[in-house]
């Protein structure tokens, strides 16, 4: 299982404390160093709306809200990720070829 944060990110740390009361193993890595073909996966399974979180600073500061993020095409929406990954809604985990975004980590299952 692969796990996608930042270290002092509040949903992050709470989705790490979920995992390890669970017992769970996994390897945590860098959102900030997202790379094209892991964000190509994860579109593969999730949309834009459900990968971007509206409501952080990032976006905030960008001013892509929701009425933006339905109006703006797929090409743009993913450099955008790729230039600002905190744009995505935080930890993103990876297990079994499945994508589990925020606080869907509640949903994994040994």
């Amino acid at each position: 299982m692969k796990v996608y944060g930042i270290k002092n990110c509040n949903s992050v740390k709470k989705g790490l404390n979920f995992l390890n009361e669970k017992n769970f193993e996994y390897a945590f890595l860098d959102i900030k160093k997202l790379d094209e073909k892991t964000l190509k996966s994860w579109l593969e399974k999730k949309s834009f709306s459900e990968l971007i979180n509206t409501a952080g600073t990032t976006a905030k500061k960008l001013g892509l809200n929701k009425e933006k993020l339905a109006s703006s095409d797929e090409k743009t929406l993913f450099k955008l990720i790729l230039e600002n990954p905190s744009l995505i809604k935080r930890p993103v985990i990876e297990k079994d070829n499945q994508l589990f975004i925020g606080k869907e980590y509640e949903l994994i299952s040994k």
